[in-house]
């Protein structure tokens, strides 16, 4: 009851004619495939009243592991993760954090965690629903992890979607477990004087290729199925078998909004829309002379571009993001008159392609990056009303800003489904 008062509640958000979520985390068993979230439309089986343990809600984190998180941001912010500082303070500094973070107490509202052995069945859309399963691909922002966003995926699929959240393995996480077992920490770039546009042109081309292959993963294509993962989890073979290739939507936040503009740039027939949640879409290192709107793909623009910030292609540059878009916003980065700039270039190339309005633009006032993102539901009120700005909150209500960006992606995908 005490979590409850001191804390925004999502529960109202996760709305919609599925009796529950299933939440299935699918490690990384192979180089190829990225580890994945999968949220999907749910219900328990008639025979799960008769088992000894009801299955249990999902948990903000996969396997709950809060510490392996604090882990990752401390080696991002305080010291690298090979250093003795992290490893003999650090490390078990976080780990005693963790006993007491709100976050690891906390469950995602209307979900259940699938195992396998798991009394939870997969509610396939009626024919009246038109009988074809759309899927959403979402990528995470810079320096977060596929947890951060669980409250989106959740609100989708209890609306009806299958939704599946990568875990990027290029660097850009605080940190991802990978196939052998180890972790990836975030990778530190070089900045100011020292910054290298092409590291990061490279690293979202990777980040673009896991969606891309998560989605050919997913639907089945001869050449990226991968049986054995599915053969594991009966229900995901089930819900796999269902989807519709004409119905896949991109979706991403920050970082992971350009991942998915780039995505739809490199495979256009592979999305019918994209839902971009306060994109970083320029990159301005002007006192060094760089400065370009990011990805270039997607503007239309070449990314041959050497560490001065100059195009070294002759090619032709490639036709730039065409499908339809919602673009949503905060008034913290409306406020960067490059970035909001180029945000809105992006938006008025979609519409010169459609000669129509197939772009939308919103901007959520008294908002900052971080409300779009899960944190306003692990800090309490307090926390959120004297520190929020430390963690890029803004003050504008936590549930007033999620209902805006889930009305306005609904009747988006409505639109476009």
């Amino acid at each position: 009851m005490l979590l409850k008062r001191s804390f925004y509640s999502p529960h109202p958000l996760v709305v919609g004619n599925a009796p529950l979520v299933g939440v299935l985390d699918l490690p990384s068993t192979n180089i190829h495939r990225p580890p994945l979230r999968l949220f999907f439309p749910a219900d328990l089986t008639p025979d799960a009243s008769q088992r000894r343990r009801r299955p249990k809600q999902a948990n903000y984190f996969v396997n709950n592991r809060v510490a392996y998180v604090l882990q990752g941001f401390a080696s991002m912010i305080v010291s690298r993760h090979d250093t003795r500082l992290f490893k003999w303070v650090l490390r078990p500094l976080m780990w005693l954090i963790s006993l007491f973070a709100p976050p690891r107490y906390l469950k995602i509202p209307e979900t259940v965690q699938v195992t396998k052995d798991s009394p939870v069945r997969y509610v396939p859309p009626t024919k009246k629903q038109s009988g074809k399963q759309s899927l959403v691909v979402f990528s995470h922002g810079l320096t977060g992890t596929g947890e951060e966003n669980s409250v989106f995926c959740t609100s989708l699929a209890k609306r009806g979607y299958v939704v599946a959240c990568i875990h990027h393995r290029d660097g850009s996480s605080a940190r991802v477990p990978m196939p052998d077992g180890t972790c990836m920490f975030y990778e530190h770039h070089p900045t100011d004087d020292d910054y290298q546009p092409k590291r990061r042109l490279d690293q979202v081309k990777v980040r673009a290729k896991e969606m891309l292959t998560t989605c050919h993963w997913l639907l089945g294509t001869p050449d990226n199925d991968s049986s054995d993962d599915k053969e594991q989890y009966p229900l995901l073979k089930e819900i796999c078998n269902n989807l519709e290739s004409k119905s896949v939507f991109t979706s991403g936040f920050s970082y992971g909004a350009a991942t998915s503009a780039l995505a739809a740039t490199m495979e256009p027939n592979m999305f019918q829309c994209a839902i971009l949640l306060d994109g970083w879409f320029h990159i301005d290192f002007s006192s060094r002379g760089i400065e370009f709107d990011f990805p270039p793909e997607a503007f239309g623009k070449s990314s041959d571009i050497d560490n001065d910030g100059k195009i070294t292609s002759t090619t032709t540059p490639p036709a730039g993001l065409s499908i339809p878009a919602i673009f949503i916003n905060s008034s913290q980065f409306q406020g960067y008159s490059k970035l909001y700039a180029a945000t809105n270039r992006l938006a008025d190339q979609i519409n010169k392609s459609y000669k129509m309005e197939a772009a939308e633009m919103h901007v959520i006032p008294n908002t900052m990056h971080q409300n779009f993102c899960d944190i306003v539901f692990w800090l309490p009120r307090w926390a959120l009303r004297r520190g929020g700005r430390m963690f890029a909150i803004g003050s504008a209500d936590a549930y007033e800003v999620h209902q805006s960006i889930m009305d306005w992606t609904v009747q988006f995908l409505d639109k476009h489904a």
